[in-house]
């Protein structure tokens, strides 16, 4: 009698139990979902927003006005979120000019130089025409020149050497520039920029008989202030955002 009670009695038990759990989970699904929470992108620019290629004008400019050194350039800049663009510079550079109060000719062979460093834009994600970046670069060149027209006195002898040579000098270049720079659109995809760059020379090789006085990138050995004045066109890879919202459940 005793055990058939004990067996009711946990009969009822688990109905009452299971009767629990039913009710928890009807209520459950029955109630509401919790509200979703928005979250805003960061970028309003994909990833991948486009190819930029400049080409830089400020020495052909300055060679139309006597200026007979210089750095013929062009780029190309990979943007990525409108905020950051790896960016790589090629060029040639010549010089065939007698510096002022020296006393000889310096004819710089035309040589390839590189430049490697990123860009970043402070307005990312400005729709505005106008934008500000800073930025950084490594400078490499290897290149040859001459010496030539160098005119020699001696006070003591009363005597003067004219036209003298130095030819076929061998050297390479190594720098780094810091610069800042404005960039203003011109018209959709075209647009232009100022850009002014301060140099450190890492290392420059020397000759017995001579130093280079102009390197191909860097530009004069004794300044370290640089300017460049370029047109850009960039070449779109990617939609704009349109700043949709993704979701994200709320936990």
């Amino acid at each position: 009698m005793l055990k058939k009670r004990n067996n009711l009695l946990l009969i009822g038990f688990w109905l009452i139990v299971s009767a629990t759990f039913a009710q928890q989970q009807q209520a459950t699904d029955a109630a509401p979902r919790k509200k979703e929470i928005k979250k805003e992108s960061k970028y309003k620019f994909p990833l991948l927003n486009g190819l930029v290629v400049g080409v830089d004008l400020y020495s052909p400019v300055a060679n139309l006005f006597g200026q007979k050194y210089g750095n013929y350039e062009a780029s190309l800049e990979l943007n990525m979120y409108n905020r950051f663009f790896p960016t790589w510079e090629i060029g040639i550079g010549r010089a065939d000019n007698k510096p002022e109060d020296m006393n000889f000719t310096y004819v710089g062979k035309v040589a390839l130089y590189n430049r490697i460093g990123v860009n970043y834009n402070f307005r990312y994600n400005s729709d505005g025409p106008g934008t500000f970046f800073i930025g950084l670069r490594y400078g490499f060149s290897s290149f040859k020149y001459d010496i030539t027209d160098i005119t020699i006195e001696s006070p003591y002898w009363e005597t003067k050497y004219d036209n003298l040579s130095i030819t076929g000098q061998k050297s390479r270049a190594q720098w780094i520039e810091v610069l800042g720079g404005i960039r203003v659109r011109l018209y959709k995809d075209l647009m232009m920029g100022w850009t002014i760059r301060y140099k450190w020379l890492i290392k420059a090789k020397d000759n017995a008989d001579s130093s280079p006085w102009f390197i191909p990138g860097y530009g004069n050995r004794g300044s370290s202030l640089g300017i460049t004045y370029s047109i850009y066109y960039k070449f779109p890879l990617g939609k704009k955002k349109n700043n949709k919202e993704n979701i994200v459940p709320k936990k």
